[in-house]
């Protein structure tokens, strides 16, 4: 399933793409059907930008200079480059301090999707962050060294405890 709206990428996944395309980079060239390819599996299946939507965000980085491309086999091939590198950094830097600046957001999104559907919303948003934390956890890929994993851990329990206290309850805290 492609994400199109009147047969045009939306913007918000234009810039998403590109700086995803720059963290996929960072570890090392890639084809264009591979970042595609890459982004269905991550989402199994729920997104699987187009050529169409792939193309001109590699366009772009390439003229602003943060990509270059070779052609090898026929086929364009695209690498990070060093201003890459340092605008990944930036935009990593820039999106940690996003939880810290828009953390209550999701109130919002809340009153946009009407009350018939928050729990099932909010369900959804619990399970995800649960299999993200389980994947920081216990994923195949060792994405945390072992004493962050041990802290991980210890902090979802206590988060979970202190909601199941609260839910239980009626929200109010204890």
């Amino acid at each position: 399933m492609t994400a199109r709206t009147s047969g045009r990428t939306p913007p918000w996944q234009r810039g998403f793409l590109g700086h995803y395309a720059l963290s996929v980079l960072g570890q090392g060239p890639v084809y264009a059907h591979q970042l595609s390819a890459q982004i269905a599996a991550r989402t199994q299946g729920a997104w699987s930008p187009s050529p169409g939507a792939i193309y001109p965000a590699f366009r772009s980085l390439e003229a602003r200079g943060l990509v270059r491309a070779e052609r090898r086999d026929g086929r364009r091939i695209y690498f990070i480059t060093a201003a890459g590198r340092r605008h990944l950094a930036q935009v990593r830097e820039a999106r940690g301090r996003w939880g810290e600046r828009f953390g209550g957001s999701w109130r919002l999104m809340l009153d946009i999707i009407g009350p018939e559907r928050r729990a099932e919303t909010g369900l959804r948003r619990l399970r995800q962050a649960l299999e993200m934390s389980e994947a920081l956890v216990g994923g195949e890929e060792e994405l945390l060294t072992a004493s962050e994993r041990a802290a991980l851990r210890r902090s979802v329990m206590a988060e979970l405890r202190g909601s199941l206290r609260r839910l239980g309850t009626g929200g109010r805290r204890s």
